[in-house]
């Protein structure tokens, strides 16, 4: 047959009745044998092969009908050179059909006529198809080479014994019966995958591979199918790359039909709005809550038969919870908390949206949510952050150290560090290097300055990332392929590899630990660290917002309550004895006239007095001021540290005295001078000047 014939019959499809697996004209694969690079002795026992063949199963039905073990005949490391059978009642002269039918079989595959089935796919064991792919001029050989290339220039190591991309990109090509790699798809590869997941479940496999070699096989084939399938991506033939890990099918939450249907609803519902994190979490809330109804109320077929006693007793049960995967371990205070609000939540939102089986009234209320602790944030001392930068700044590997780098200077979150983009460094107008951080917990992109430490690494890791030739991967929030920054193996960097492996080994170094012998420095400390330092250094808090990616003030005024250096030093400029202060209220306190109970609360809540000018220390007990606080309020002091804003304010006042006495104004001009008296008067109990000294 001609190069063209042969062409035409690798194109040709399947027929028509359902893709039923035929044979090629026996002219046709002679033709094609004797064009074959191999010797005349050769050509005439493959040749004879497929004629044996041919002649014991006229139609292929047949043969696919057998057992597996049956058609795969002899199997490699099967002393395939013996003319003895691997086992008694093996028919020999059938296995040995079967096995040397594999080109043409192979051939069959290619040329569009076979589809092949898992089983003989993953029993086989050496599939070597490239001789028939070569000659019928498919670029399977280039195309897997290819493949290869591109996952090392990813990152992957190479091992000839595992590192077998033409093992997985073969299967997919005979299984599809398909030579056309463009035409491979994601599902593809999916069911390529489920298939080596559940191997055991073929029939006849075990028997093939032996049960105890089931596992180890079972890993190997996936790590080539997944690498095939990562390699595919990468080349622009596949939508999507592979899954970590399988999609397992979430329990049902409760074993009662319309309660299971309510929780159901609820989240379909929610995971509109909310991330997948949140949804997680949610999904836990009420799997609680349904095992909670299915030992405590049994007869409970419907969610609107319960009654505020029984949220009671459910409220009470959730406080003597334990883990499920470790029973002896009590759940945290913050985990019960968020059972109760997702179960709050699930009462109040069906009540609004008027749904069936529930109950018409919450059941649960905000007043039921338990208090958690408000911690203080976990800085690093300074001891500690030293000698840990310096291991971070000699890690071997560039991805960990950005990443570590990143977190120490930027304060961003995990996952806002490992989504970052490609292109994420830039610069203010005045070169000061500028970072933009991917959408993370608060939904908000935002951008922050950079140390130059962690913009160098930056710069360094995206000059490598560059050099590989990585496909965009799709970002659901943004609705696009993107390049990703911290790309490793072709995904992106689980969290684990980029932050909590290096600081273990770091913290083991060093010896921190905490009282359990666990690392005692996790990720999240150098957030806590860079939002410790702003405030210290007096950062308003709005800069803290901005660059902590803070939702509202009282988050970052966290960090403005444990500035210990700044809040001792205002404590000390008012309370210390020989204190700089002024007011009505300065000579009480250089006299030492306040009683110890007076004296106990402003040592307590001192951060909580600071007003625009000064302070106000006045006690719980007498209530609210309400009063012009530089006129008559008894209780204000300030000191030399408000004395440039008492400079602007009298300077404030000074042009609004101007601007009443142009517009005729008589009484708005006594009170505006009175004000710049009583200012002029604090900056002189203060030894300050009036107006700023020229430089």
């Amino acid at each position: 047959m001609s190069t063209n014939a042969l062409l035409r019959a690798a194109s040709s499809p399947l027929t028509p009745a359902l893709g039923i697996p035929r044979h090629c004209p026996g002219a046709e694969y002679t033709a094609f044998v004797a064009g074959l690079p191999v010797s005349d002795r050769w050509s005439r026992k493959h040749t004879q092969f497929h004629l044996r063949f041919l002649h014991t199963y006229p139609d292929l039905r047949t043969w696919f009908a057998l057992p597996l073990r049956d058609r795969l005949g002899w199997r490699n490391g099967e002393a395939q050179n013996q003319r003895r059978a691997p086992e008694p009642g093996f028919d020999a002269a059938t296995a040995w059909i079967n096995f040397n039918a594999r080109h043409y079989l192979t051939y069959l595959a290619l040329t569009g006529r076979l589809h092949m089935d898992w089983g003989w796919l993953l029993g086989i064991g050496v599939l070597k198809p490239f001789l028939v792919a070569d000659q019928l001029q498919l670029p399977l050989r280039e195309k897997s080479e290819d493949l290869r290339d591109r996952l090392l220039t990813l990152g992957h190591v190479r091992d000839d014994e595992a590192f077998k991309v033409p093992w997985g990109l073969i299967r997919l090509v005979i299984h599809r019966g398909d030579p056309d790699l463009h035409t491979l798809t994601s599902d593809d590869i999916e069911g390529m995958r489920h298939a080596i997941r559940h191997c055991e479940r073929i029939p006849g496999l075990l028997q093939v591979v032996g049960e105890e070699r089931c596992a180890t096989l079972k890993a190997s084939w996936g790590t080539n199918a997944y690498r095939t399938g990562l390699a595919l991506f990468h080349a622009g033939i596949t939508a999507r790359p592979p899954a970590r890990e399988e999609s397992v099918p979430p329990t049902r939450l409760s074993g009662k039909p319309r309660i299971d249907a309510v929780f159901e609803r609820f989240l379909a519902e929610r995971a509109l709005v909310l991330r997948p994190e949140s949804m997680s979490s949610t999904r836990g809330g009420l799997r609680r809550f349904g095992l909670w109804l299915g030992t405590e109320r049994p007869h409970i077929a419907s969610l609107d038969q319960l009654n505020r006693a029984d949220m009671v007793d459910f409220m009470e049960s959730v406080h003597r919870l334990h883990k499920i995967k470790h029973p002896d371990q009590p759940l945290s205070r913050a985990y019960r908390a968020g059972i109760i609000s997702t179960v709050a939540v699930l009462f109040r939102y069906a009540a609004v949206a008027e749904w069936d089986d529930v109950p018409a009234r919450p059941l649960i209320t905000h007043a039921d949510m338990p208090r958690v602790i408000e911690r203080v944030p976990r800085f690093i001392p300074a001891d500690q952050l030293g000698p840990v930068m310096d291991r971070i700044l000699a890690l071997e590997c560039p991805l960990q150290r950005c990443a570590l780098l990143v977190a120490r200077w930027s304060g961003a979150r995990r996952t806002e560090i490992r989504k970052l983009h490609l292109d994420c460094l830039d610069a203010y107008p005045d070169g000061t290097p500028r970072l933009r951080l991917a959408a993370g917990k608060a939904l908000k992109e935002r951008t922050v300055p950079l140390h130059e430490e962690a913009a160098e690494a930056i710069r360094t890791l995206a000059a490598l990332r560059q050099a590989q030739s990585d496909r965009g991967i799709h970002d659901p929030d943004l609705g696009r392929p993107t390049r990703y920054l911290f790309l490793r193996n072709g995904v992106i960097a689980g969290p684990d590899y980029l932050f909590a492996h290096p600081l273990r080994v770091i913290c083991e170094e060093l010896t921190i630990l905490n009282g359990v012998g666990k690392p005692a420095i996790h990720p999240h400390r150098f957030r806590h660290t860079l939002g410790t330092q702003l405030a210290e250094k007096g950062a308003r808090v709005q800069t803290i917002m901005k660059v902590l990616g803070h939702k509202s003030p009282g988050m970052s005024m966290t960090y403005t309550h444990i500035s210990d250096p700044t809040v001792l030093a205002d404590y000390q400029a008012v309370l210390q004895p020989g204190a700089t202060i002024a007011g009505p209220l300065a000579d009480t306190l250089r006299s030492g006239q306040l009683d110890q109970d007076a004296l106990d609360w402003l040592k307590t809540n001192f951060y909580k007095t600071e007003l625009e000018l000064g302070r106000c220390l006045r006690l719980p007990q007498e209530g609210p001021c309400e009063c012009d606080l530089y006129l008559t309020c008894a209780k204000f002091v300030t000191t030399p540290q408000y004395a440039p804003r008492l400079r602007e304010r009298l300077c404030v006042e000074e042009q609004l005295a101007l601007d009443a006495e142009k517009r005729g104004w008589g009484r708005e001009v006594e009170r505006h001078q009175r004000l710049s008296e009583r200012i002029c008067s604090l900056l002189d109990e203060l030894g300050e000047p009036h107006a700023e000294l020229p430089e």
